[in-house]
């Protein structure tokens, strides 16, 4: 129990700019840990002036304080929906919010209204996925998805730099 609460205090505690970066995926299964090992980058205290990062297995709901308390938030994780190597941004908009305040996952989306509905603050929210070929079981990136990291890393630090108008045409 004590554990659980420090873990808590010490993402709110980290938590003091404007801008949020959480990567999540496990990365015991090959290319899924490539969003832990993005959001990494920013892990480190001055990478991006007021951004701090979340490093997690999964999304929980736990993590909408956190997503409320920011003006800007990326996620990043792995997908299988593109061409390994390629990475997508995305914008996110606030969804439904979770069916059960029991649910031990979530979505970008979810979190991000979950954040309105508990905070009254849904930040600006992007999803940058990187393509990968393998999530089996072992550890460390595949060529392709180790070419796509500094990529992904690039396009967050647009993403948390840049404003409005220029985050629209990355996606393009």
């Amino acid at each position: 129990m004590a554990g659980d609460r420090s873990r808590h205090w010490r993402w709110r505690l980290a938590l003091t700019g404007n801008a949020l970066v959480i990567g999540y995926g496990n990365p015991l299964r090959g290319d899924d840990g490539v969003g832990q090992a993005a959001a990494g980058a920013f892990a480190n205290e001055g990478a991006i002036a007021h951004t701090r990062a979340i490093v997690c297995h999964q999304l929980m709901p736990e993590l909408a304080e956190c997503i409320a308390a920011a003006d800007r938030v990326v996620f990043v994780d792995a997908t299988v929906n593109v061409d390994p190597g390629t990475v997508a941004i995305r914008e996110i908009y606030g969804a439904a919010a979770l069916a059960s305040g029991l649910a031990h996952t979530a979505t970008p989306a979810a979190l991000v209204a979950l954040a309105h509905e508990l905070y009254g603050r849904s930040p600006e929210a992007f999803l940058v996925t990187v393509g990968v070929s393998s999530l089996a079981l072992g550890v460390g990136l595949s060529d392709a998805a180790a070419a796509a990291l500094p990529v992904a890393i690039a396009a967050i630090g647009r993403l948390l730099s840049e404003r409005p108008a220029a985050i629209e045409s990355l996606g393009k």
